[in-house]
């Protein structure tokens, strides 16, 4: 039952902070960042309360779902305060870097999924990451100092993807796994949108803000769900 009540109220406070979001960095952006985020960890926490038989996927979920909690907070943190911006910035790769591995973790436990297919998920990830990097010059966007960081960071960021599109696959797209892989196409679209408006120029106006806002928690609470039906 809780479950049907925090999502609608996550979907609403998330829809609001993607509107006033696009207004810039603020302290009461960063609280309902945070309300928002908080709201995708519980449907994750609630829904696995419905559906206690997917404890493992559930519980892994929720932990990658909470790392992605504190990367959200921080990467707020990072145009709040300027003078810190590049802590903040790592610091939120970091997090959500570590969260990806749990997501990806969660799928591989869940469909037991064979080692020579999460080796070429791995394979894939890494040929997109050289492809992120190769196409960052056609795109005019400059990582900088952060080249490395993002070059480790997509190539996890791909592994849930591709991990879950494999899912869907193997599964013959079972209804449970084509959710997950809504909801992990739409966190690394949301990325991609993320890099333009934090790396490229000219790409951080209200507009790209709100698709790569509204795209992140589509995908959060898609990812958050998958658990209800595991």
């Amino acid at each position: 039952m809780a479950y049907y009540i925090v999502l609608p109220f996550g979907l609403i406070m998330s829809f609001i902070f993607c509107v006033l979001r696009r207004k810039g960095f603020s302290l009461q952006n960063l609280i309902l960042k945070s309300i928002s985020s908080l709201c995708y960890l519980l449907t994750a926490v609630f829904a696995l309360i419905s559906n206690p038989d997917g404890y493992t996927y559930g519980s892994l979920i929720i932990f990658g779902g909470a790392l992605g909690l504190v990367g959200d907070i921080l990467l707020d943190l990072k145009g709040l305060y300027k003078q810190d911006e590049s802590v903040y910035l790592r610091g939120g790769f970091i997090f959500f870097l570590v969260g990806h591995i749990f997501y990806s973790a969660a799928i591989v436990f869940q469909t037991r999924m064979k080692w020579w297919l999460v080796f070429l998920a791995v394979g894939i990830s890494i040929l997109i990451s050289f492809g992120n990097n190769w196409s960052a010059k056609i795109t005019k966007v400059h990582f900088g100092a952060y080249r490395k960081i993002v070059f480790v960071y997509v190539i996890f960021l791909s592994i849930t993807m591709v991990l879950s599109i494999i899912a869907a696959i193997t599964s013959g797209f079972e209804k449970k796994y084509v959710l997950l892989t809504i909801g992990a196409i739409c966190f690394t679209l949301s990325d991609a949108v993320l890099s333009s408006t934090f790396f490229g120029r000219g790409k951080d106006g209200s507009f790209y803000l709100f698709i790569n806002h509204f795209l992140y928690y589509a995908g959060q609470y898609l990812i958050a769900s998958s658990v209800l039906f595991m």
